[in-house]
């Protein structure tokens, strides 16, 4: 039975990393980023996650509660910011023919407080059924997000180029839409888990499916954006 909830847990983790790492590829995939720019931008994360695993070894679990509330709360700013600099990187580019992109997707791509709450929720998580160092296991983490930005990153640019939209239009689409997706999450987040005590990994709270789902969203929320773009400029 324990190893069953382990291997559930870690799945669940594995999810969660897949999720913000492709969402973090997908703004340095459409932006006009070198490939060094987009390492550079995996190797944040790899930093963010080891310093969140020290602060997982130093911090008290009762102060989970805080950091996921916190994470909670600033996703309705991002999402705010997805939406407006989402509409504004589509106006600047239509209207004045001006890329602003390498700006503009930090708001998708840069360690954002709900993206560094989930990071030292899953090193703590890790922390919480092992024992290892924690450091280690930010590590590890870090490691593994580094991976899947660079990959879904270098995924979509290629596929971007090669469907001749890799543009600040479809960046844009795509915040706007991941900045309404956002919006939505937070009114789907249940107020008893904010509440809880202790680190736990509820069964309940989400499982494979949701975070497939939730995966499957997003990516169908590029998609769209890609082809909302393709056919937006077809029309001129």
């Amino acid at each position: 039975m324990e190893t069953t909830s382990n291997f559930a847990m870690f799945g669940i983790i594995i999810g969660i990393l897949i999720l913000l790492a492709f969402k973090t590829g997908l703004g340095c995939g459409f932006a006009s980023l070198k490939q060094r720019e987009i390492i550079y931008f995996a190797t944040l994360y790899l930093i963010a996650s080891v310093v969140m695993g020290y602060l997982v070894g130093i911090t008290a679990l009762n102060l989970t509660q805080n950091v996921l509330a916190a994470g909670v709360a600033m996703h309705v700013i991002i999402a705010a910011g997805l939406i407006y600099f989402g509409i504004r990187t589509k106006k600047e580019w239509h209207y004045r023919q001006c890329d602003i992109s390498r700006k503009t997707f930090l708001w998708l791509s840069v360690p954002c407080p709900a993206c560094l709450a989930a990071l030292f929720l899953v090193c703590a998580a890790l922390a919480s059924s092992t024992d290892r160092s924690s450091i280690l296991i930010g590590g590890v983490v870090g490691a593994t997000f580094f991976i899947g930005v660079c990959v879904s990153a270098f995924s979509i640019s290629s596929i971007a180029k090669n469907l001749n939209c890799k543009n600040p239009s479809a960046l844009g689409m795509t915040m706007l839409l991941i900045g309404m997706f956002y919006l939505l999450s937070t009114l789907m987040i249940p107020a008893a888990y904010i509440q809880e005590q202790a680190l736990t990994v509820p069964t309940h709270f989400t499982n494979f499916y949701e975070i497939l789902l939730a995966l499957v969203f997003m990516t169908g929320l590029g998609i769209v954006g890609v082809i909302k773009d393709r056919y937006n400029r077809s029309k001129y």
